[in-house]
């Protein structure tokens, strides 16, 4: 089980002083896994005792055992041409690649499904539907489940925005957040030091806080208000974000229906908007017609 995983499971059982640790371990994770006990309780300011009661708590008979583990869930954290090595290799045995990644998709979406608490899905939609603005974090390959749920908020009548690198400054793009806000964060290993960065400073100017990422005790959840947990392993040089999309789905699905006079009402407004502009084309029939009148003028 991914290490993520297993500190999730256990964390209700772990004291103070063991999740400081794990978290050190996550955030630090390619020179912890290399440390000796000792050296990691310094460098995560516990002591030596914390380290081997922690390994022992996740189910190891020692920290060596568990430091076993760790480096057996290196892949979590490889570069991408390091994991596109192993994807080679991995082709060469097993050749149906598109067979596959769609397993590992399943098995990934099956996963996120038991994780996740429905009592953390629900407050998520509330904080959505009570929001006053709602900004989405989603750099890299976040960006595209970060894009939808933006733009489908919007199509619900929700003041929301996708931050952009790039579309000028984020700083500023951000000012005045604070009471009344939410900001959501998605990211997964590796996470994205901006993504971070923004959490907390949202967290700081007292907006809620609310992420999408892939443990309970991944460095996006320390400011957080509620943490959607999605798996994401893939065969591949590339992270999965099936089980994010899945997700931001279910999110707009249980919003659209916690109102469904007021979604209605706004589906309508938007709808005759865009049949004003044309921005979809007409059904098949009506289109050959308007083709047809088009090459006759």
């Amino acid at each position: 089980m991914p290490i993520q995983n297993l500190l999730a499971d256990k964390r209700i059982l772990l004291t103070d002083a063991q999740e400081k640790a794990a978290r050190y371990i996550m955030e630090h994770y390619e020179e912890s896994i290399f440390l000796t006990a000792a050296k990691l309780a310094h460098k995560a300011g516990v002591s030596e005792a914390t380290i081997v009661r922690l390994a022992q708590v996740l189910g190891f008979n020692g920290f060596p055992k568990f430091q076993k583990m760790l480096r057996d869930n290196l892949q979590d954290r490889l570069t991408t041409f390091t994991r596109f090595e192993q994807t080679v290799k991995s082709v060469n045995t097993d050749g149906d690649i598109l067979s596959k990644i769609m397993r590992d998709d399943i098995r990934n979406l099956s996963e996120t499904l038991r994780d996740i608490s429905p009592k953390a899905f629900h407050r998520a939609v509330t904080d959505m539907e009570n929001a006053k603005r709602i900004f989405i974090v989603g750099l890299r390959g976040a960006h595209a489940p970060a894009l939808v749920l933006a733009l489908y908020l919007r199509f619900l009548g929700k003041h929301a925005s996708a931050v952009i690198p790039g579309y000028g400054d984020i700083w500023n793009n951000l000012h005045g957040l604070g009471a009344g806000d939410l900001t959501i964060g998605i990211s997964i290993p590796r996470y994205t030091k901006l993504t971070i960065e923004i959490m907390e400073y949202a967290k700081e100017n007292g907006a809620r806080v609310g992420v999408i990422t892939d443990s309970l005790i991944s460095p996006l959840a320390l400011n957080a208000d509620w943490v959607l947990p999605v798996h994401s392993r893939l065969d591949s040089f590339i992270e999965s974000f099936a089980s994010s999309m899945s997700l931001v789905n279910a999110l707009l699905t249980e919003l659209s229906v916690r109102n469904p006079e007021e979604t209605m009402k706004t589906l309508k407004e938007r709808e005759l908007i865009w049949q004003k502009k044309g921005i979809y084309i007409l059904p098949y029939a009506d289109y050959k017609k308007e083709r047809k009148k088009i090459k006759n003028i």
